[in-house]
């Protein structure tokens, strides 16, 4: 890998977790395929490099010119050829030749392309939109880091690159920099009061958001989500190996892939709740569903005196909570505690149950009853936050 390659690769898996974010993978006639591939829920985002000095040339129209076609435009055939190529398979090839990564299935996808132009210093402007075959978003160094450190969850990504498309069909785009549509985004959601066609701006935006009120009271928000992330990262990595079975192991990735989804203001609230629970530990707890979410979460100590059965314990914990949850399909359990050694310990459990049968309620009522799991729960409500209270503060 370029320099270059391996700065965005190790962006995307400080941002989207080194498990659905794959450099280099391997495509037609054994050929890489792209420069990083990310692969999380029905998401696809085909991401290809270029680093390309400016030549020397005195004209700097020419200089221009040159530098878009080899480091746009070359990057747009890349994604074209990836994507093409992906439309006929189910998987693909690691790095490593070895290992396969699964894409979701043909129906569901949805892909994002985007090019990352490195070598102009910032000074070109960008261009991007439909380069033939689908809609392309181009960025440069400094672009590429603010977006992948603002934005670092797969949910709040991916949102952005799909509402600035949806955003700009049809209108007329001219901001100095995509950090300033990042800042227009942030702040105002694009929930704009009048129906535009033109979109014009001088600049500062961005420069103007990091240093406003909102934005420290944003950064102040944020530490309490990254407990969420280190979950993440400890269950996957405890819980998911080379000697996991199949079975397993896609039983337990889909279970995290729903925990990464969160976006970050969700962890922001999950996280605090975790915490809480962590600290205090009296009892387990239900989380009732986020903004009419699909699933929910159970949260349970692990100590002591249920260490030998706590796999038990929080599977049926989970049962009971499906019951008492009718809207959502899913209900995740997480267990947390120490093993002794001074090492967090995470267990995870994930059950999907899209629609409840007369047989399976009897059976979580008898749960509840014989075990007494939940029968006067502590039950934790994630807020709902408003998107006026929060302008500023994060994305929608």
């Amino acid at each position: 890998m370029t320099s270059s390659e391996q700065y965005v690769a190790h962006l995307c898996q400080k941002s989207f977790l080194p498990f659905w974010n794959f450099p280099n993978p391997i495509g037609k006639k054994n050929k890489e395929l792209c420069d990083v591939l990310v692969v999380c829920g029905n998401y696809i985002l085909i991401i290809s490099v270029k680093d390309i000095q400016v030549s020397n040339h005195t004209d700097e129209n020419i200089q221009y010119e040159r530098w878009v076609k080899k480091a746009v435009e070359d990057s747009a055939k890349q994604i074209y050829g990836a994507e093409r190529f992906l439309e006929n398979v189910d998987e693909v090839f690691a790095k490593n030749r070895t290992n396969k990564i699964s894409l979701p299935s043909k129906e569901e996808r949805i892909i994002l392309r985007i090019a990352i132009a490195f070598g102009s210093k910032n000074t070109f402007p960008l261009p991007y939109g439909d380069f033939g075959q689908g809609y392309i978003h181009t960025f440069d160094e400094e672009t590429t880091s603010i977006l992948l450190n603002e934005l670092d969850t797969i949910s709040d990504f991916t949102k952005y690159l799909i509402d600035k498309e949806q955003f700009l069909k049809g209108e007329y785009f001219s901001m100095p920099k995509e950090s300033d549509f990042l800042a227009f985004y942030i702040q105002t959601g694009l929930d704009i009061d009048e129906k535009v066609d033109s979109l014009v701006s001088d600049g500062g935006l961005w420069d103007s958001y990091i240093e406003s009120e909102e934005y420290t009271e944003w950064q102040k928000l944020l530490p309490q989500s990254y407990i969420w992330d280190y979950m993440i990262t400890q269950l996957h990595d405890y819980h998911i190996s080379n000697e996991t079975s199949d079975e397993r192991r896609n039983e337990l990735e889909e279970a995290v892939r729903v925990i990464n989804q969160e976006s970050r203001i969700n962890r922001i609230e999950l996280g605090g709740i975790l915490d809480n629970a962590i600290q205090t530990k009296p009892n387990a707890r239900m989380l009732k569903p986020i903004n009419d979410a699909k699933h929910c979460y159970v949260l349970m100590p692990l100590t002591s005196k249920n260490w030998e059965g706590k796999e038990a314990e929080l599977e049926l914990r989970c049962v009971v909570a499906r019951m008492e949850n009718p809207t959502v399909e899913r209900v995740i359990g997480i267990g947390f505690g120490n093993n002794g050694n001074g090492q967090d310990h995470y267990d995870i459990c994930s059950i999907y149950i899209p629609e409840m049968s007369e047989e399976f309620i009897a059976h979580a009522k008898e749960i509840k009853e014989e075990l007494r799991y939940f029968r006067n729960p502590k039950i934790s409500h994630s807020k709902a936050y408003r998107k006026d209270e929060f302008k500023g503060f994060g994305l929608w």
